[in-house]
This record gives structure tokens, sequence and C-alpha cells, in this order.
């Protein structure tokens, strides 16, 4: 994947943009943060065709036909590194709460979708990272 030129803005407006957004299925959860984070930076949706969903049995219906939840980002984003090799814009997986998720590395933490915006976890929660 490339980055545009203008990357580093059009994350940071991703960011402001997600802040206050609340957790929701299929438009605000991990795997859809991760694509709007990953076509922000690229201008490319990992997700695009991906069928629509809107309960948390439908993303877990997407995730089980993958495998798992590194299998399904894998699908879209290449072969995971080790997450000491994530960089910002990079998307992550992290087991946060003893279940695993999606974020984006901001350089020091992961970002991902919570009950009332971004929350923030340390990298230290990372388990694989995919280069963006």
């Amino acid at each position: 994947m490339n980055r545009l030129p203008d990357w580093q803005t059009r994350f940071s407006d991703f960011g402001k943009a997600r802040a206050r957004m609340p957790f929701a299925w299929g438009s605000n959860d991990c795997c859809s943060f991760a694509a709007a984070s990953v076509q922000a930076i690229t201008g490319r949706n990992p997700m695009a065709g991906v069928a629509a969903y809107d309960t948390e049995a439908g993303a877990a219906r997407l995730i089980l036909r993958a495998g798992n939840l590194r299998a399904l980002a894998s699908q879209y984003l290449g072969d995971p590194v080790p997450p000491a090799l994530a960089a910002v814009g990079d998307v992550v997986l992290v087991i946060n709460e003893g279940r695993e998720a999606l974020g984006v590395c901001n350089g020091v933490n992961v970002i991902g979708p919570g009950p009332a915006g971004i929350d923030v976890l340390g990298i230290d929660a990372a388990i694989a990272a995919w280069k963006v």
C-alpha cells in the first residue's frame, strides 16, 4: 500500500472526526475504524466489497468466515509484522479486556473506537501489526 503525500494531515483529520464518535457495529467498530484509517492514509478502503453488517453477530460471522481476527486483517492488509515495527498509521491487533480487537498505532499508543469516542491502549497490548 502506498500512503498519499498528505497522509499525515489526513490521519490527523481522521482522528479528529472520530474523537467523539461512539462505538457502533459496522460503522465504528474495530474493523471499520481500522479500515477508515487505512482509507484516510492511502485513499483505498481495504474493506470495500465486504458485506455490510450492523450487529455484533454480523461482525462475528465476518471474522469466523476468515478464521479469526488476525486472519481477517491479513486477508485485506497482507502479512503481519511484529508489533515493535508498528509506526504511525499502521493497523495493530491488540488484546483489550480479554478480547482481540483492531486499532491503529498513533506512534506511542494504539487508538480504537470506544463507547464515547477514541479509546487509547498502550502499544504493549499489541500482538501483531500490519504496515500501511
